[in-house]
């Protein structure tokens, strides 16, 4: 008895370890045109021209009174507006340490918005 039960059970685990390793083979078919994100990323350090081509407003006393703008039209979405304009006093209060991580970046620009 103790036998029969023994070559059972293993009988199986046999079967139920072959399912799991042939599992993948019936499952359903990928998209040919599906294709990973990582595959084929390149990455290269830019060039003095390239970096000085960036255009924007990289300060972070610009960024935040663009956010605050931007804050200013969202009236019809109250929550958006306080996710917005939460994210523009992030920006005022460590603007110090933002300009400072541009700057180590090489992107920092000069302030446009704020009043010489």
């Amino acid at each position: 008895m103790k036998l029969t039960r023994a070559i059972s059970s293993m009988f199986a685990a046999v079967m139920l370890g072959g399912l799991m390793l042939f599992a993948p083979a019936f499952a359903a078919p990928q998209n040919d045109g599906s294709f990973s994100a990582l595959q084929g990323v390149e990455a290269q350090a830019l060039s003095v021209e390239e970096m000085q081509a960036i255009t924007g407003e990289l300060n972070a006393f610009d960024i935040a009174a663009a956010l605050n703008t931007l804050a200013g039209t969202l009236g019809a979405h109250p929550r958006l507006q306080a996710a917005v304009g939460k994210l523009a006093t992030y920006y005022s209060t460590n603007n110090v340490a933002i300009n400072a991580a541009f700057a180590k970046l090489g992107v920092l620009t000069d302030c446009k918005s704020c009043t010489p």
